[in-house]
């Protein structure tokens, strides 16, 4: 089972930095916007190389050898 981390820390003046593990594309974006909403301020983004991946899903077809 995959995991799924989001990561904040808080600065003494008070800047926060955020980071999400485990997740792909826009869904860490979704899911920090979801964490970090209602808060004011300059924002500024910076993606990893994650957020250009898609999640694929894998589907393995088995033929019956019957």
């Amino acid at each position: 089972m995959q995991e799924y981390n989001v990561t904040i820390e808080i600065d003494e003046d008070g800047n926060i930095r955020a980071e999400t593990k485990g997740m792909k594309g826009e869904v860490c974006v979704d899911e920090l916007d979801a964490i970090l909403k209602g808060l004011e301020g300059e924002q500024s983004t910076k993606n990893k190389p994650e957020f250009y991946e898609k999640n694929v899903k894998i589907v393995q077809k088995v033929k019956n050898r019957t």
